[in-house]
């Protein structure tokens, strides 16, 4: 368990859907963590640049730069390559799940999720709880 005097984590969500993201932020913010939000890959990549969360929720399908094309600049990038990443699936594509773990995510959640499962599955990847 995170002990009270520990600095909140921050973990930035990127997800084209409003709806999602505040589902999202909600849930994380009533378990103590900061939450940024990204509409997509190329905002993401920006925001980055400036302030680096703990972990990352990154949704697969976006338009413009999708949730593949931001891991491949993450791992591209030796001062982005360490943040853990989290993919976010509504299809559970096996090729993308592949490819995205072979970039370095650390895992997927499918849409739709149960968010108390998603909350577990954020502090297990942050050490916050054992897996």
């Amino acid at each position: 368990m995170e002990s009270a005097t520990a600095p909140a984590r921050h973990v930035m969500i990127v997800d084209d859907e409003a709806s999602l993201r505040n589902l999202v932020r909600a849930n994380l913010e009533v378990d103590g963590m900061t939450v940024s939000e990204a509409v997509d890959g190329f905002q993401a990549i920006d925001m980055l640049r400036s302030d680096q969360p703990d972990l990352i929720l990154l949704d697969i399908m976006m338009p413009g730069k999708d949730g593949i094309a931001v891991l491949e600049e993450l791992a591209g990038d030796p001062s982005l390559r360490r943040i853990p990443v989290i993919l976010l699936t509504a299809k559970g594509e096996q090729e993308d799940l592949e490819r995205g773990a072979a970039l370095g995510a650390r895992g997927h959640i499918t849409k739709p999720f149960d968010p108390e499962q998603m909350v577990r599955t954020v502090k297990a990847a942050l050490g916050i709880i054992r897996r």
